[in-house]
């Protein structure tokens, strides 16, 4: 009698082991997991034996496709977080509601990006140049996270840029002005990053909009976290009715016409596509009733798209460049900068990071 507890244990212990190896064998591979917003793994190649990667392939292709992945990611992160207590799981944290993920400073990385954008910046004689970089919202939390440090980033790119007019963010954001669940910031909450902008580049900043929710959103780091998070709310700001956008189509080489809101991405992967679409090479946005006559150009990323409509009311015409997409070497074939215009680099600080952004 005494066997009879452990034979049962060993049985359940070996037909759990055999209905995960018939998953793995028999349920096939997700397109993508729509949870981290990726493609799963693909299953090694004998070519992998070459560089000994084939077992480390093998395992990250069965962690993919294993049927209960996102079972055991909750688990783990519930009890990484709640119930061990730790700070972060793989540099996710959670704090005052907010999720976010921290990674050090690559200063090699930072300074080469700073002198990418040197390099880029001295074609524009005849325009004012100005530089701000979007800090990581860890800086605002509770809690102090090592990686994101905007003093030390400063030291490293400012040198660098000393050319360059610097625009501080810095104390013109807060937690609260960043998606609880994402890493951008939140466009209805960017009214004193516009008058930030506005008293560095010579605009009086007056807010013309009115807010309107499209509905729930949950950013990337719910995926990331595999945590049941609530949502934010995806609001876009009304009143640009007279502003007209066009996006650069590059199969047909030319620009074509769409909203500014994308609305019906709400519902998407990527919610935050909502604003100016998707990934875009380059983009602009005109108003004839802007209240100065001059031209905008922004290098940016994707925390641009959700500000640059926030700027049409004090810009003719606003020009976005996504230096990720296309190369500054045949920018000239496409984009004519006007002299006298504002020339504008704003990016997230984590660009600065990987110093490959500009192609």
């Amino acid at each position: 009698m005494k066997k009879l507890p452990a034979l049962l244990i060993t049985l359940l212990f070996s037909l759990a082991l055999g209905a995960g190896l018939l998953g793995l064998i028999f349920v096939p591979s997700p397109e993508v997991l729509q949870s981290e917003r990726r493609k799963p793994a693909p299953p090694p190649s004998l070519s992998d034996l070459r560089d000994g990667s084939w077992m480390r392939n093998f395992e990250s292709y069965l962690a993919d496709k294993f049927p209960l992945r996102d079972g055991f990611r909750t688990l783990r992160a519930f009890t990484t977080l709640y119930l061990l207590q730790q700070t972060d799981k793989d540099g996710l944290y959670l704090d005052q509601g907010h999720a976010g993920k921290f990674e050090p400073l690559n200063e090699k990385s930072a300074r080469r990006s700073a002198e990418l954008i040197a390099k880029l910046a001295v074609s524009y004689d005849e325009q004012q140049v100005y530089y701000a970089v979007i800090p990581d919202k860890s800086i605002y939390t509770r809690r102090s996270f090592p990686g994101y440090d905007p003093a030390r980033l400063r030291e490293v790119i400012a040198p660098v840029l000393s050319g360059l007019t610097e625009i501080d963010l810095a104390p013109a954001l807060s937690l609260d002005s960043y998606y609880r669940t994402d890493l951008h910031w939140d466009q209805a909450k960017l009214r004193s990053v516009i008058e930030a902008l506005g008293d560095a580049m010579g605009f009086v900043p007056q807010w013309y909009f009115t807010p309107r929710v499209l509905g729930p959103f949950q950013g990337v780091y719910t995926g990331q976290l595999a945590l049941p998070l609530a949502p934010d709310e995806m609001v876009i700001l009304d009143g640009m009715d007279k502003v007209t956008a066009q996006y650069f189509d590059a199969k047909a080489g030319a620009f074509v016409t769409e909203p500014v809101y994308h609305e019906e991405k709400v519902t998407g992967r990527d919610p935050y596509d909502v604003f100016l679409g998707r990934a875009q090479a380059l983009v602009t946005l005109e108003n004839p009733d802007a209240s100065i006559g001059r031209e905008l150009y922004i290098f940016r990323d994707s925390f641009g798209s959700s500000i640059a409509p926030l700027l049409t009311p004090y810009y003719r015409r606003t020009t976005l460049i996504d230096l990720r997409y296309i190369n500054a070497r045949v920018l000239p074939e496409y984009v004519s900068f006007a002299p006298g215009a504002d020339v504008l680099f704003l990016v997230g600080w984590q660009m600065f990071n990987v110093n490959t952004w500009m192609t």
